[in-house]
């Protein structure tokens, strides 16, 4: 009796692959992971805002972990990836729970952020993710780290040159700036941060309550020293009558000395 081998589970088969397929609890990473991503799309949104006209009312769409079909691993087997963020510079049906390079295009930007169960098929250019992205097309592809333990560099980006990706270089901002939308990406300190090209800094998220709050306390010690003002002013107001009655009361008395002088 011929013993046949045993299936191999799914996650055996998947370690046999290389690079493995994105799945929802590899992409998932620590919450400074997924925290960057937001900080990352909800600039790259902002700025798109900024450059919309009545001609493009929407310059560029940018997708977050959703299945992008359309890679191959080296081998030529297909290969699912979830991009922490991708952009494609057009608009896209925001309804969409998938994409593909022969539906759509490539992406002309992808951005990942490490984490310890992704970082190596991430940066491996050879026959990761760099070797599917670029096969696909995408033109730019930038790695984040913002803990700098697996880049020590926090930030590692290439630009494609025919179907191989080269390295992009930080401006002398330590900004990675977009040559397919007029963004740039930087990390200050653990928060990735989104520029206009020409160096507006926009919003991360939070930011805008933060500044909401500070506007708010701002408003707050401005009415604190109005009321201070209107105190004031009134004790002075109040000094002021008091002298006046003295004044009037001293010309009433004065009136009443002459009046009784005259008299005599």
């Amino acid at each position: 009796m011929v013993s046949m081998p045993l299936p191999q589970s799914r996650s055996q088969a998947a370690m046999d692959v290389w690079p493995p397929d994105d799945t929802e609890e590899s992409i998932l990473g620590i919450s400074l992971h997924q925290a960057t991503i937001v900080h990352v799309r909800v600039g790259i949104v902002g700025a798109a805002r900024l450059y919309k006209t009545e001609e493009v009312p929407v310059p560029w769409t940018v997708e977050t972990q959703l299945l992008f079909l359309g890679c191959r691993r080296p081998d030529g087997s297909d290969y699912r990836i979830y991009p922490d963020l991708f952009i494609f510079a057009k608009h896209m049906d925001p309804f969409r729970g998938s994409f593909s390079v022969a539906q759509d295009g490539p992406p002309v930007l992808v951005v990942e952020v490490l984490s310890e169960s992704t970082y190596a098929a991430d940066l491996d250019l050879a026959r990761g993710k760099g070797y599917s992205y670029a096969r696909a097309g995408i033109k730019e592809y930038l790695t984040i780290d913002p803990t700098y333990t697996m880049l020590p560099e926090g930030i590692r980006a290439w630009r494609l040159q025919g179907t191989t990706y080269r390295p992009w270089r930080a401006d002398k901002n330590g900004r990675w700036q977009s040559e397919q939308i007029p963004v740039a990406i930087a990390l200050e300190g653990i928060l990735a941060t989104v520029y206009t090209r020409d160096g507006r800094r926009m919003h991360r998220e939070g930011d805008a309550e933060e500044e909401l709050a500070r506007q708010g306390t701002e408003l707050d010690q401005r009415e604190i020293e109005l009321q201070h003002e209107r105190e004031r002013g009134e004790i002075e107001l109040h000094h002021e009558r008091e002298r006046r009655e003295r004044a009037e009361a001293e010309v009433a008395r004065l009136k009443r000395l002459l009046g009784e002088r005259s008299g005599e």
